[in-house]
């Protein structure tokens, strides 16, 4: 894989266009792997990787390269291949410990010579972003100031007087006080709506209780007490006759037969 070590030393590396560059491969690298079986399956994800990549899948190609390096440590041209990943998706403080750690296993020299330019240029492009997101801070530190000193000046406004409508002035202090006032009885009358609505969904929600408490009550009254009732009653005739059947069983065979046919429709 010798077509990153082309790339020279600056901040406008092309890491997609270096992805772009980077071909199948057909053999694997001796002692990388403990069989051919699995030589044959870590090709087959590279390869696959790079469809992936080729076709706009980068983020899958990510997630096969990251577990293929962690399992085959010695596959330098993946970790190679996963490092321009990262460096393409501007993680390049990850793309950089990539390259690290890929120097870690005792490469072949041509390997080498790629992965410490491909380090460099991913601690180049790191340094670069770091150094303009510090850049960013400060300037936003340094408006801080200005931007407070806009909003207590006061409020522009148009010129009612200029013919293009496109000159500014700043509102006297007579204008801001009314706008202050007028902000004031909104915030007022904004309280004294949520103080009512409030009111109002505690009335709706006790209202809700005593409806279900009086559905429970008729309920109960009138339709779940009168069939206990009702149960209670049968039972009790039910086992009045039982009972009555089972004296004249000991009398007379007719109540036996019944008394038979009865324990038998309705055992246990």
């Amino acid at each position: 894989m010798a077509q990153p070590q082309e790339q020279k030393l600056n901040s406008n590396i092309k890491w997609q266009a270096a992805l772009s560059k980077i071909e199948k491969i057909e053999d694997t690298p001796a002692g990388a792997f403990t069989s051919q079986r699995e030589a044959e399956r870590a090709l087959s994800i590279y390869n696959r990787a790079l469809d992936h990549i080729n076709s706009g899948n980068e983020d899958i190609a990510r997630i096969a390269l990251e577990k293929l390096v962690a399992t085959y440590p010695l596959f330098t041209d993946a970790a190679i291949l996963y490092g321009l990943c990262l460096g393409a998706d501007r993680k390049y403080k990850d793309a950089e410990l990539q390259f690290k750690k890929a120097l870690l296993t005792d490469p072949d020299p041509a390997d080498v010579e790629i992965l410490k330019h491909l380090q460099a240029q991913a601690c180049h492009c790191k340094n670069k972003d770091e150094e303009e997101e510090r850049s960013r801070r400060r300037n936003e530190k340094k408006l801080l100031p200005v931007r407070a000193s806009l909003a207590q000046a006061g409020i522009l406004e148009r010129a009612a007087g200029s013919a293009d409508g496109d000159e500014v002035r700043m509102a006297s202090a007579k204008e801001r006080d009314d706008l202050m006032r007028q902000i004031s009885q909104a915030n007022k009358g904004s309280s004294a709506s949520s103080a009512y609505g409030s009111r109002n969904k505690t009335v709706q929600i006790i209202s809700i209780v005593i409806i279900i408490a009086a559905l429970l009550f008729f309920l109960t009254h009138f339709l779940i007490a009168p069939a206990i009732t009702r149960a209670n009653d049968r039972n009790s005739r039910l086992k009045w006759l039982e009972e009555k059947l089972i004296e004249g069983a000991e009398t007379d065979e007719a109540f036996q037969v019944i008394l038979d046919d009865y324990q038998r429709s309705f055992s246990e």
